[in-house]
């Protein structure tokens, strides 16, 4: 893979493309265009007085205009008239002033023929002689007594001598450019370029949950920004590394277990004799069904979370699932002295993965089995609101504290194991959950105050809406 430019180089060749470019705008106005602009300047300008001696015609002050003009803008006006005579301001040696009767008579035919202007660019003669490179602007002005010719000189000066000259700055100037081109390079780099080469320094820390980042690195907004959310980061990954680690060992510990009542209770019937009954085999099969069980669980989350589950949905009567479900904890109410309360509503009809459903709410009852306290009551509640059947499972033992609700979806969660009662389940029920409820995409959410106990709830679309 091709090696990536460093942002110090990558500062560097942008302002040297941006000098570049200012360099070459400058040379192509000051040099290039220079000649033509001062061409199409002069010819405007000459333009522009023919028309203020044109509206002086009538005036008074025709003179006073002409000699203006004249002086102003270094051009030579001749005005010829009935009214006016032969009016000459400027240079008297100009060629207008000089010029046969020919030549006038023929910058007058052309005008004659252009529309009453004429506008001609090129050399002119003085006395028979050759002149300088100029222009002559020519206009016929009608009137009822007799027409007015109006004719502006102005010559073209070469402009070699300043080309010359703005070249030898241009040279000066580049290197002045360049100069400070690499100055605000290496200003750019100390206070752009090292804080992100600093702060990515740090970061390679990060897998290892540190990240320590130096007070240089936060000279401005954006660096400081990013030195928050990566310190954040390494935050959050001790604390993933924490509770994986923690899964890692309550899992461990989950499967260590019924192995080793499977083992022993397998040797004790290899090995003693009248063992080999049906309550020891019964163990046997309870503790494969509880192990099963656990790996079920590990193989759904890591299909859920890789997406590979596809929903299969169907209409069902919700109320009947549940009805269905709670028989299955009535053992709880007959061994464990638990109070399981349930009132089924009549006929839900929802369209949901049923299978999928019937899973979330048996994680419901584990978790709250688990965590039900001293209290051991439980209270299940279906209720139909705004086109929703909404599923709670109470229970009442120790609740959970404000900033730890958002964690009891994660993966790696899991509370204080001193409240959690010994009981089947693998400890990533909720986990399984979120990721089936956001699958059906559908509302869920837990309500937990400390020593209040806590309530757990999905809710999914009504099909009958006429039971709202």
């Amino acid at each position: 893979m091709k090696k990536k430019v460093s942002l110090k180089w990558k500062i560097a060749r942008y302002l040297l493309f941006f000098a570049a470019a200012m360099i070459g705008v400058v040379l192509l106005f000051q040099i290039g265009l220079l000649q033509p602009m001062y061409e199409a300047n002069k010819i405007s300008m000459i333009r522009q007085v023919s028309d203020e001696v044109t509206d002086a015609l009538d005036s008074g002050d025709l003179n006073e205009t002409i000699f203006r003009v004249s002086a102003e803008n270094d051009l030579c006006v001749r005005v010829i008239g009935v009214n006016t005579g032969d009016m000459t301001a400027g240079n008297m040696g100009c060629p207008l002033y000089r010029m046969d009767s020919l030549e006038l008579l023929g910058h007058i035919y052309e005008a004659q023929q252009n529309g009453n202007t004429y506008l001609y660019r090129g050399e002119t003669r003085m006395a028979g002689r050759p002149g300088l490179d100029s222009v002559i602007y020519t206009r016929i002005v009608p009137a009822e007594k007799g027409d007015t010719i109006v004719m502006v000189y102005g010559s073209i000066s070469p402009v070699d001598a300043a080309t010359a000259t703005l070249k030898m700055q241009l040279w000066y100037i580049s290197g002045i450019i360049l100069v400070f081109m690499a100055l605000l390079t290496m200003l750019m780099y100390r206070t752009i370029a090292r804080p992100l080469t600093q702060i990515n320094e740090a970061a390679k820390k990060l897998p290892e949950g540190r990240y320590e980042a130096s007070e240089d690195t936060g000279k401005y907004r954006e660096a400081q920004e990013l030195n928050e959310t990566l310190s954040r980061a390494a935050e959050d990954i001790q604390k993933a590394d924490r509770a994986k680690r923690d899964l890692i060992a309550n899992v461990s510990h989950d499967l260590r277990t019924p192995l080793t009542m499977i083992s022993g209770y397998g040797e004790m019937m290899r090995d003693l004799p009248g063992e080999n009954n049906p309550e020891n085999l019964q163990v046997i099969i309870d503790e494969s069904q509880r192990l099963k069980m656990l790996v079920n669980d590990l193989l759904d989350l890591s299909r859920l979370q890789e997406h590979r589950i596809v929903l299969q949905p169907q209409v069902f009567d919700l109320a009947g699932l549940i009805t269905q479900e709670m028989r299955k904890y009535d053992v709880y109410q007959v061994n464990d002295g638990f109070v399981l309360n349930w009132q089924e509503p009549g006929a839900t009809m929802v369209s949901a993965d049923m299978e999928r459903i019937r899973q979330v709410f048996n994680n419901f009852m584990t978790n709250a089995i688990n965590y039900s306290g001293r209290s051991r009551r439980i209270d299940v509640r279906l209720k139909r609101e705004n086109g929703m059947a909404r599923v709670e499972v109470q229970d009442y033992g120790e609740g959970i504290a404000a900033d730890q609700l958002p964690l009891v979806w994660d993966r790696y969660y899991k509370v204080d194991r001193a409240h959690v009662r010994s009981a089947s389940g693998s400890g990533i029920g909720l986990a399984i959950v979120k990721e089936i409820l956001d699958l059906h995409q559908v509302p869920y959410g837990v309500e937990s105050e400390p020593d209040k106990g806590s309530t757990f709830w999905f809710a999914l679309p009504l099909q009958d809406q006429n039971n709202n």
